[in-house]
């Protein structure tokens, strides 16, 4: 299942904090993953292979990658020196073998301090029109790690047993709490379509949660959000103008 380069045959995510998407609405969730790899410039350690993943090939996604480096369905990112992991999927799941995928990448990241899943909700099922466009669900051991962070927050806590369109994150997440992992599902209400801004929101908002890890590492300064090369025609082509 889990294919890293240079010859290493495990992960060892002691102290780290990882970051995973799920296929929501919108891909608002991998959009948000996206920015975090090229704006930190993450480097891509390996790849997750298994049957419920559609197997993909495609030329890399950010710049700041070799020209060699291929996308592939399930790809893995590190900072080391931030001890930050970042899953990205580029395929949807089939269905019939989620359940066997969740209970191995839960294995692979047993050893990680927090476990961060990004979703989405449908926009129209938002109750509250004043609230917050954010809810979190989070198990007292993520609670205990992030005190202080989710006091300051204005996220709503979710109390409900589905997130309608949502994709996989609450079978994830309750994978994960069965093992006892620190782990949360942060969601964002959208609307289909150009997602792009409710990416930048969502990697906002977890700047706020992990104090900071859109700094450099030595803290001097804010890292400047940089658009991904795969956004470029994110829609396709302009229209041509011989159509008007």
């Amino acid at each position: 299942m889990l294919q890293l380069k240079g010859g290493k045959k495990s992960l060892d995510l002691n102290g780290y904090t990882v970051i995973v998407p799920s296929i929501c609405v919108g891909n608002a969730a991998q959009l948000a993953c996206d920015l975090l790899i090229s704006s930190k410039q993450l480097k891509k350690i390996g790849n997750i292979h298994h049957s419920t993943l559609i197997p993909i090939f495609g030329p890399c996604a950010f710049e700041h990658e070799p020209k060699e480096e291929k996308a592939a369905a399930c790809e893995l990112y590190e900072n080391a020196e931030d001890k930050l992991l970042v899953l990205q999927f580029r395929a949807p799941f089939i269905s019939k073998h989620i359940k066997d995928f969740h209970q191995k990448l839960a294995q692979l990241l047993k050893e990680a301090q927090s476990v961060i899943i990004l979703s989405g909700n449908f926009g129209y099922e938002k109750r509250i029109i004043d609230g917050s466009s954010y809810e979190y669900k989070a198990n007292e051991q993520f609670k205990d790690l992030y005190k202080e962070s989710l006091s300051l927050v204005k996220w709503r806590e979710f109390s409900g047993e589905t997130i309608f369109g949502g994709g996989n994150a609450l079978q994830l997440y309750r994978v994960l709490e069965s093992l006892h992992i620190p782990v949360m599902v942060l969601f964002r209400y959208l609307l289909d379509g150009d997602n792009s801004i409710d990416a930048t929101l969502i990697v906002a908002e977890l700047n706020e949660l992990c104090k900071g890890f859109l700094k450099h590492s030595e803290g001097s300064q804010d890292v400047k959000l940089v658009i991904p090369s795969s956004w470029k025609l994110l829609f396709g082509n302009d229209f041509p103008e011989l159509i008007f």
